[in-house]
């Protein structure tokens, strides 16, 4: 341990009468302020620098058969940084200058001195000691950021030769150090296409000391040991030491980050392009569904108007196919007005116009007229409970309407739609219960999506997928929700709720109360 506030001296000398000389010097400086030991022997000093328990040692050229340059190796064998001061009984250049070499901080003359020169001798070596250990912890730290940094350190001089190349760099390019120190930068890790603009843009800083890549981060393409190119960010800093210049450069690999850019950059031309494809196809949409209802609205009056002055003139078949072209002019118009309700929606423009309606006798008149056209199923209303909706009633019997008529699709052969209709919760929820093929589990998120059909079924049932998409818009607009479940046994069942006009009064006389 180092005695407190107090130098700790240690005098190697075979010769006690040196040392005596040696402590009355140091102890005319301030006896106070040192405390000095001393030690005969070489093997024993070795223990000594061994345990650091000193602050300066004084080391006697002759010790035995040894001599203080060979403890001097030994000390810088075993890391001892405190100042080491060679004495000798006579002068001798060759020793001095070996001592020197050999870590000592000076070199004195036992003939020569003095406390004078003692006192300077110890102020010089700690000062020098404390300015090396500075020095070298700074080192250390450099040496730490150089070996465990994030990035990859380069150092090159003005001729490309790397000098330094740190544990990232390995990582980074495939190359040890040991492959790459020596070696010439451009002919290493850059691309045979950038070398010459590479070995141009050396050329010219050494010439005018201006490098439009130096002090600032960029995006170049690097080349690793097995030949591939990949993305880096490359810093390059200059510095000259001794009249040649010195380049660091900072570099990181970036391949992730330029794969998930690409990657966005791919979605959002994806995304522009799905944009730019959905606005044609409702633009379409629009102008096809205008276009279609007016030669429409003409043909159906005049299939009316033949019917009207043919009652008494044709035959019943005539009658009968004059019926049916005003059916199918119903069915085409219906699909019409939804194209043009998708329009609509995407434009934000479905308009509803409400009012109180009391379901109770509002679904039971719906469902009458959907069984006057519905002939192969019987629409049978089991429940029905009143409750009053503030809705579009057109626009309610447009989705009654699309969920019976894709229930008597769906399922050919059967015969019968179960309707109910119930309060719960301040909400009135209607259901539709089918017999029919069913929905899959998977898809009966998907169902209520723009054109989409189940692709298992598309080919086997006309439709264009769009019925429940305006339905599930109405209903929404109606502060609503509509969804569907698969039975256990077969078919599937259609839901949609709706609030009371009691629940939305509540609902307004609460939020004013929190105002």
């Amino acid at each position: 341990m180092l005695t407190a506030n107090k130098i700790k001296i240690l005098v190697v000398d075979d010769d006690e009468d040196d040392y005596f000389i040696i402590s009355d010097f140091i102890n005319e400086i301030d006896k106070n302020k040192f405390v000095i030991d001393w030690c005969n022997s070489y093997q024993l000093a070795i223990e000594k620098f061994s345990r650091s328990e000193y602050h300066i040692y004084f080391v006697d050229y002759r010790l035995g058969n040894k001599t203080g340059l060979q403890l001097l190796k030994q000390a810088a064998r075993l890391e001892c940084n405190d100042p080491i001061i060679l004495l000798t009984g006579k002068g001798n250049k060759e020793i001095d200058i070996e001592a020197m070499k050999n870590g000592a901080t000076d070199y004195l003359i036992k003939s020569e001195l003095n406390a004078e020169k003692l006192e300077r001798c110890v102020r010089y070596s700690l000062d020098r000691a404390a300015y090396l250990k500075a020095i070298k912890e700074s080192e250390n730290r450099l040496k730490t950021f150089f070996r465990s940094g994030p990035d990859a350190i380069i150092v090159i001089n003005e001729k490309e030769e790397i000098l330094e190349w740190n544990p990232q760099a390995e990582t980074i390019f495939g190359f040890t150090a040991k492959e790459a120190i020596g070696k010439i930068l451009s002919q290493t890790i850059i691309p045979k296409q950038y070398r010459k603009a590479h070995k141009k843009g050396m050329f010219h800083f050494l010439e005018t000391g201006e490098g439009p890549v130096l002090n600032k981060t960029t995006e170049v393409t690097a080349l690793h040991k097995d030949g591939h190119e990949f993305y880096i960010n490359l810093s390059i800093s200059s510095v000259k030491i001794k009249d040649e210049w010195l380049f660091i450069a900072f570099l990181s690999d970036i391949t992730e980050r330029k794969k998930t850019e690409e990657a966005l950059i791919h979605k959002e031309a994806e995304l522009l392009q799905a944009r730019m494809l959905e606005e044609k196809k409702n633009e379409f949409l629009s102008i096809a569904s205008h276009e279609l209802k007016t030669p429409l609205t003409t043909l159906k009056a005049y299939a009316n108007m033949v019917f009207e002055l043919s009652k008494n003139n044709s035959s019943e078949a005539i009658q009968q196919y004059l019926l049916k072209i005003d059916q199918y002019s119903n069915k085409l118009n219906f699909l019409i007005n939804e194209l043009l309700d998708v329009s609509r929606i995407h434009a934000g423009k479905l308009s509803l116009n409400h009012t109180e309606v009391d379901t109770k006798h509002f679904l039971p008149n719906v469902l009458n007229a959907m069984q006057q056209i519905t002939l192969t199923h019987k629409i049978i209303l089991k429940e029905n409970e009143s409750a009053t909706v503030r809705m579009d009633p057109l626009r309610l019997e447009q989705v009654i309407t699309n969920i019976i008529s894709n229930a008597a699709k769906y399922s050919p052969g059967k015969e019968n739609i179960i309707v109910n209709s119930v309060k719960k919760n301040g909400e009135v929820i209607v259901s539709f219960r089918d017999y029919g093929i069913g929905i899959p589990k998977e898809k009966l998120t998907k169902i209520f999506d723009r054109f989409y059909r189940v692709p298992e079924e598309s080919n086997k049932f006309s439709g264009l997928g769009i019925g429940l998409f305006v339905s599930s818009e109405i209903v929404k607009q109606h502060g609503g929700k509509i969804w569907a479940t698969a039975n256990n046994d077969e078919g599937s069942t259609f839901y949609f709720s709706l609030p009371t006009v009691k629940k939305i009064k509540k609902s307004l006389s609460s939020a004013q109360l929190e105002r």
